[in-house]
């Protein structure tokens, strides 16, 4: 365990002011259904002209709010869905949620916030036993279906597959908000796309890394510094990789490249490499890079030695190149040794890589938004509910992909970061008009050839 103490700490420099004035006018808006306000005017309406069934009051600014401050979760679902059903029960559990975070964050910073949403989420995965901040509706979970009890005996309704599946999914999409808000209401905070990284990458460890603002760790936080140790690590071996990259590449080409030609031709390099580097290791005894890192952060950092004998930063590259989910097949296939599934994840990173020689690593991040889209909006809403389960999951996990990858391999600029969040909220036409100015004859990624599509192992 690290030493505790840290009077360097400053807390994180989030763009809190811009967030809670987004919120306040979210709140507002959506204190028309909070209030009541809405059943009296739907009733108005039935009487004057007549009118039976359902009705709705739809506020497209409330979805577009929501959207802003909650993407990578379900809550813009929900508090769509409010609008649409006009359930009491729900509106009145989301005005609540909405008015506590204007309330957590106010009173303890935005990180604090984060930090407690997404504590609670691995508390409840912990114990078993569902949040009490658990949205109503998460993904394809009715949660008060999945946590119904049966007083007389005295027991959950479903089975505990179903709860840890749902709760599973909560922390998930706690992850992703939070890598999500630290991104969009960064303010310049260098921390904060740091780790937004760790979260999407590393999970838990993204959520130790809040504790470098003083007022997480103030609110009693387990006092552990661990994750500290997994960061310089990593950095470490980032730099070693990058200062063998560049010395191969000076002698190979004899010139730097110009931005974003560079970043295409690191990922080809790193594309090729990671998939040697396996190979040869194929016969050998490799410590599983989970073990590496549980040493790491319990003992410290050790001299980083041939980046491409080490487990833990061939799972990092990994990662950088496909995303969390992406690199499964592959990174599974090696340490299993199952030739068909490590075969598997290098024809799948082949496809990536293809395309980013042919359109560049800027474009090819935007085919993950295209592929995640259903073909047919209509059939995908009314499918049935295994297809749609499957087609969720897919483009989330594309989401995250496209998200991680991104934060890997782009710069930190305010643009770059701009393009991120465009992909986490697979908004295809404002990231296409962010990297037009970078790439030449840019328009909608194109998905013509199937075959070139990221898939989710």
């Amino acid at each position: 365990m690290t030493d505790t103490a840290d009077m360097t700490a400053k807390p994180f420099r989030l763009d809190e002011k811009a967030f809670l004035d987004t919120l306040g006018e979210l709140i507002e808006r959506f204190d028309l259904y909070g209030s009541g306000a809405c059943f009296a005017i739907v009733d108005k309406a039935r009487r004057e002209n007549g009118l039976e069934g359902p009705l709705s009051l739809f506020d497209d600014e409330v979805a577009d709010l929501a959207g802003e401050l909650f993407t990578g979760s379900t809550w813009p679902s929900n508090l769509m869905f409010d609008m649409i059903a006009l359930d009491k029960e729900q509106i009145a559990f989301d005005a609540r949620f909405l008015a506590e975070c204007d309330a957590m964050v106010r009173r303890h910073g935005m990180s604090v916030w984060l930090y407690e949403l997404i504590n609670d989420a691995a508390v409840s995965m912990a114990t078993g036993m569902p949040s009490r901040r658990m949205p109503f509706q998460l993904g394809l979970h009715d949660t008060r279906e999945v946590f119904r009890t049966i007083k007389k005996k005295r027991r959950f309704a479903h089975g505990r597959k179903k709860r840890n599946e749902c709760m599973a999914e909560y922390l998930r999409q706690t992850y992703r908000m939070a890598a999500y808000t630290l991104v969009r209401w960064g303010g310049g905070e260098p921390r904060a796309a740091d780790t937004a990284l760790m979260l999407l990458a590393y999970g838990g460890l993204g959520m130790c890394m809040l504790r470098d603002d003083p007022r997480v760790v103030s609110r009693g936080c387990d006092p552990d510094f661990g994750y500290r140790n997994v960061r310089d690590q990593l950095t470490a071996l980032r730099i070693r990789a990058d200062l063998e990259y560049a010395s191969d590449a000076g002698g190979n080409e004899g010139e730097f490249l110009k931005y974003p030609d560079c970043m295409d031709a690191r990922y080809l390099y790193d594309a090729r490499r990671i998939v040697q580097a396996y190979r040869a290791l194929w016969n050998e005894e490799v410590e599983p890079f989970s073990r590496v890192l549980d040493r790491v952060e319990s003992e410290g950092t050790y001299e980083a030695g041939d980046v491409w004998k080490d487990p833990l930063y061939l799972h990092d590259l990994a990662v950088s190149l496909m995303g969390a989910s992406g690199a499964g097949p592959l990174e599974t296939g090696f340490r299993l040794r199952d030739k068909d599934m490590f075969e598997d994840g290098v024809r799948e990173l082949e496809r990536l890589a293809t395309n980013v020689r042919r359109g560049g690593l800027l474009p090819s991040l935007g085919v993950y938004i295209l592929a995640g889209e259903p073909e047919d909006r209509m059939e995908a809403i009314f499918a049935p509910r295994k297809e749609r389960k499957r087609l969720l999951v897919s483009c989330e996990a594309l989401a995250d992909s496209a998200a991680t990858i991104a934060l890997y391999r782009l710069p930190r600029d305010r643009t770059s970061l701009h393009t991120i969040v465009a992909l986490f909220g697979r908004d295809l036409e404002g990231y296409a008009r962010l990297i037009a100015p970078f790439v030449e004859g840019i328009g909608e990624p194109d998905d013509e050839d199937e075959e070139t599509a990221p898939v989710m192992g």
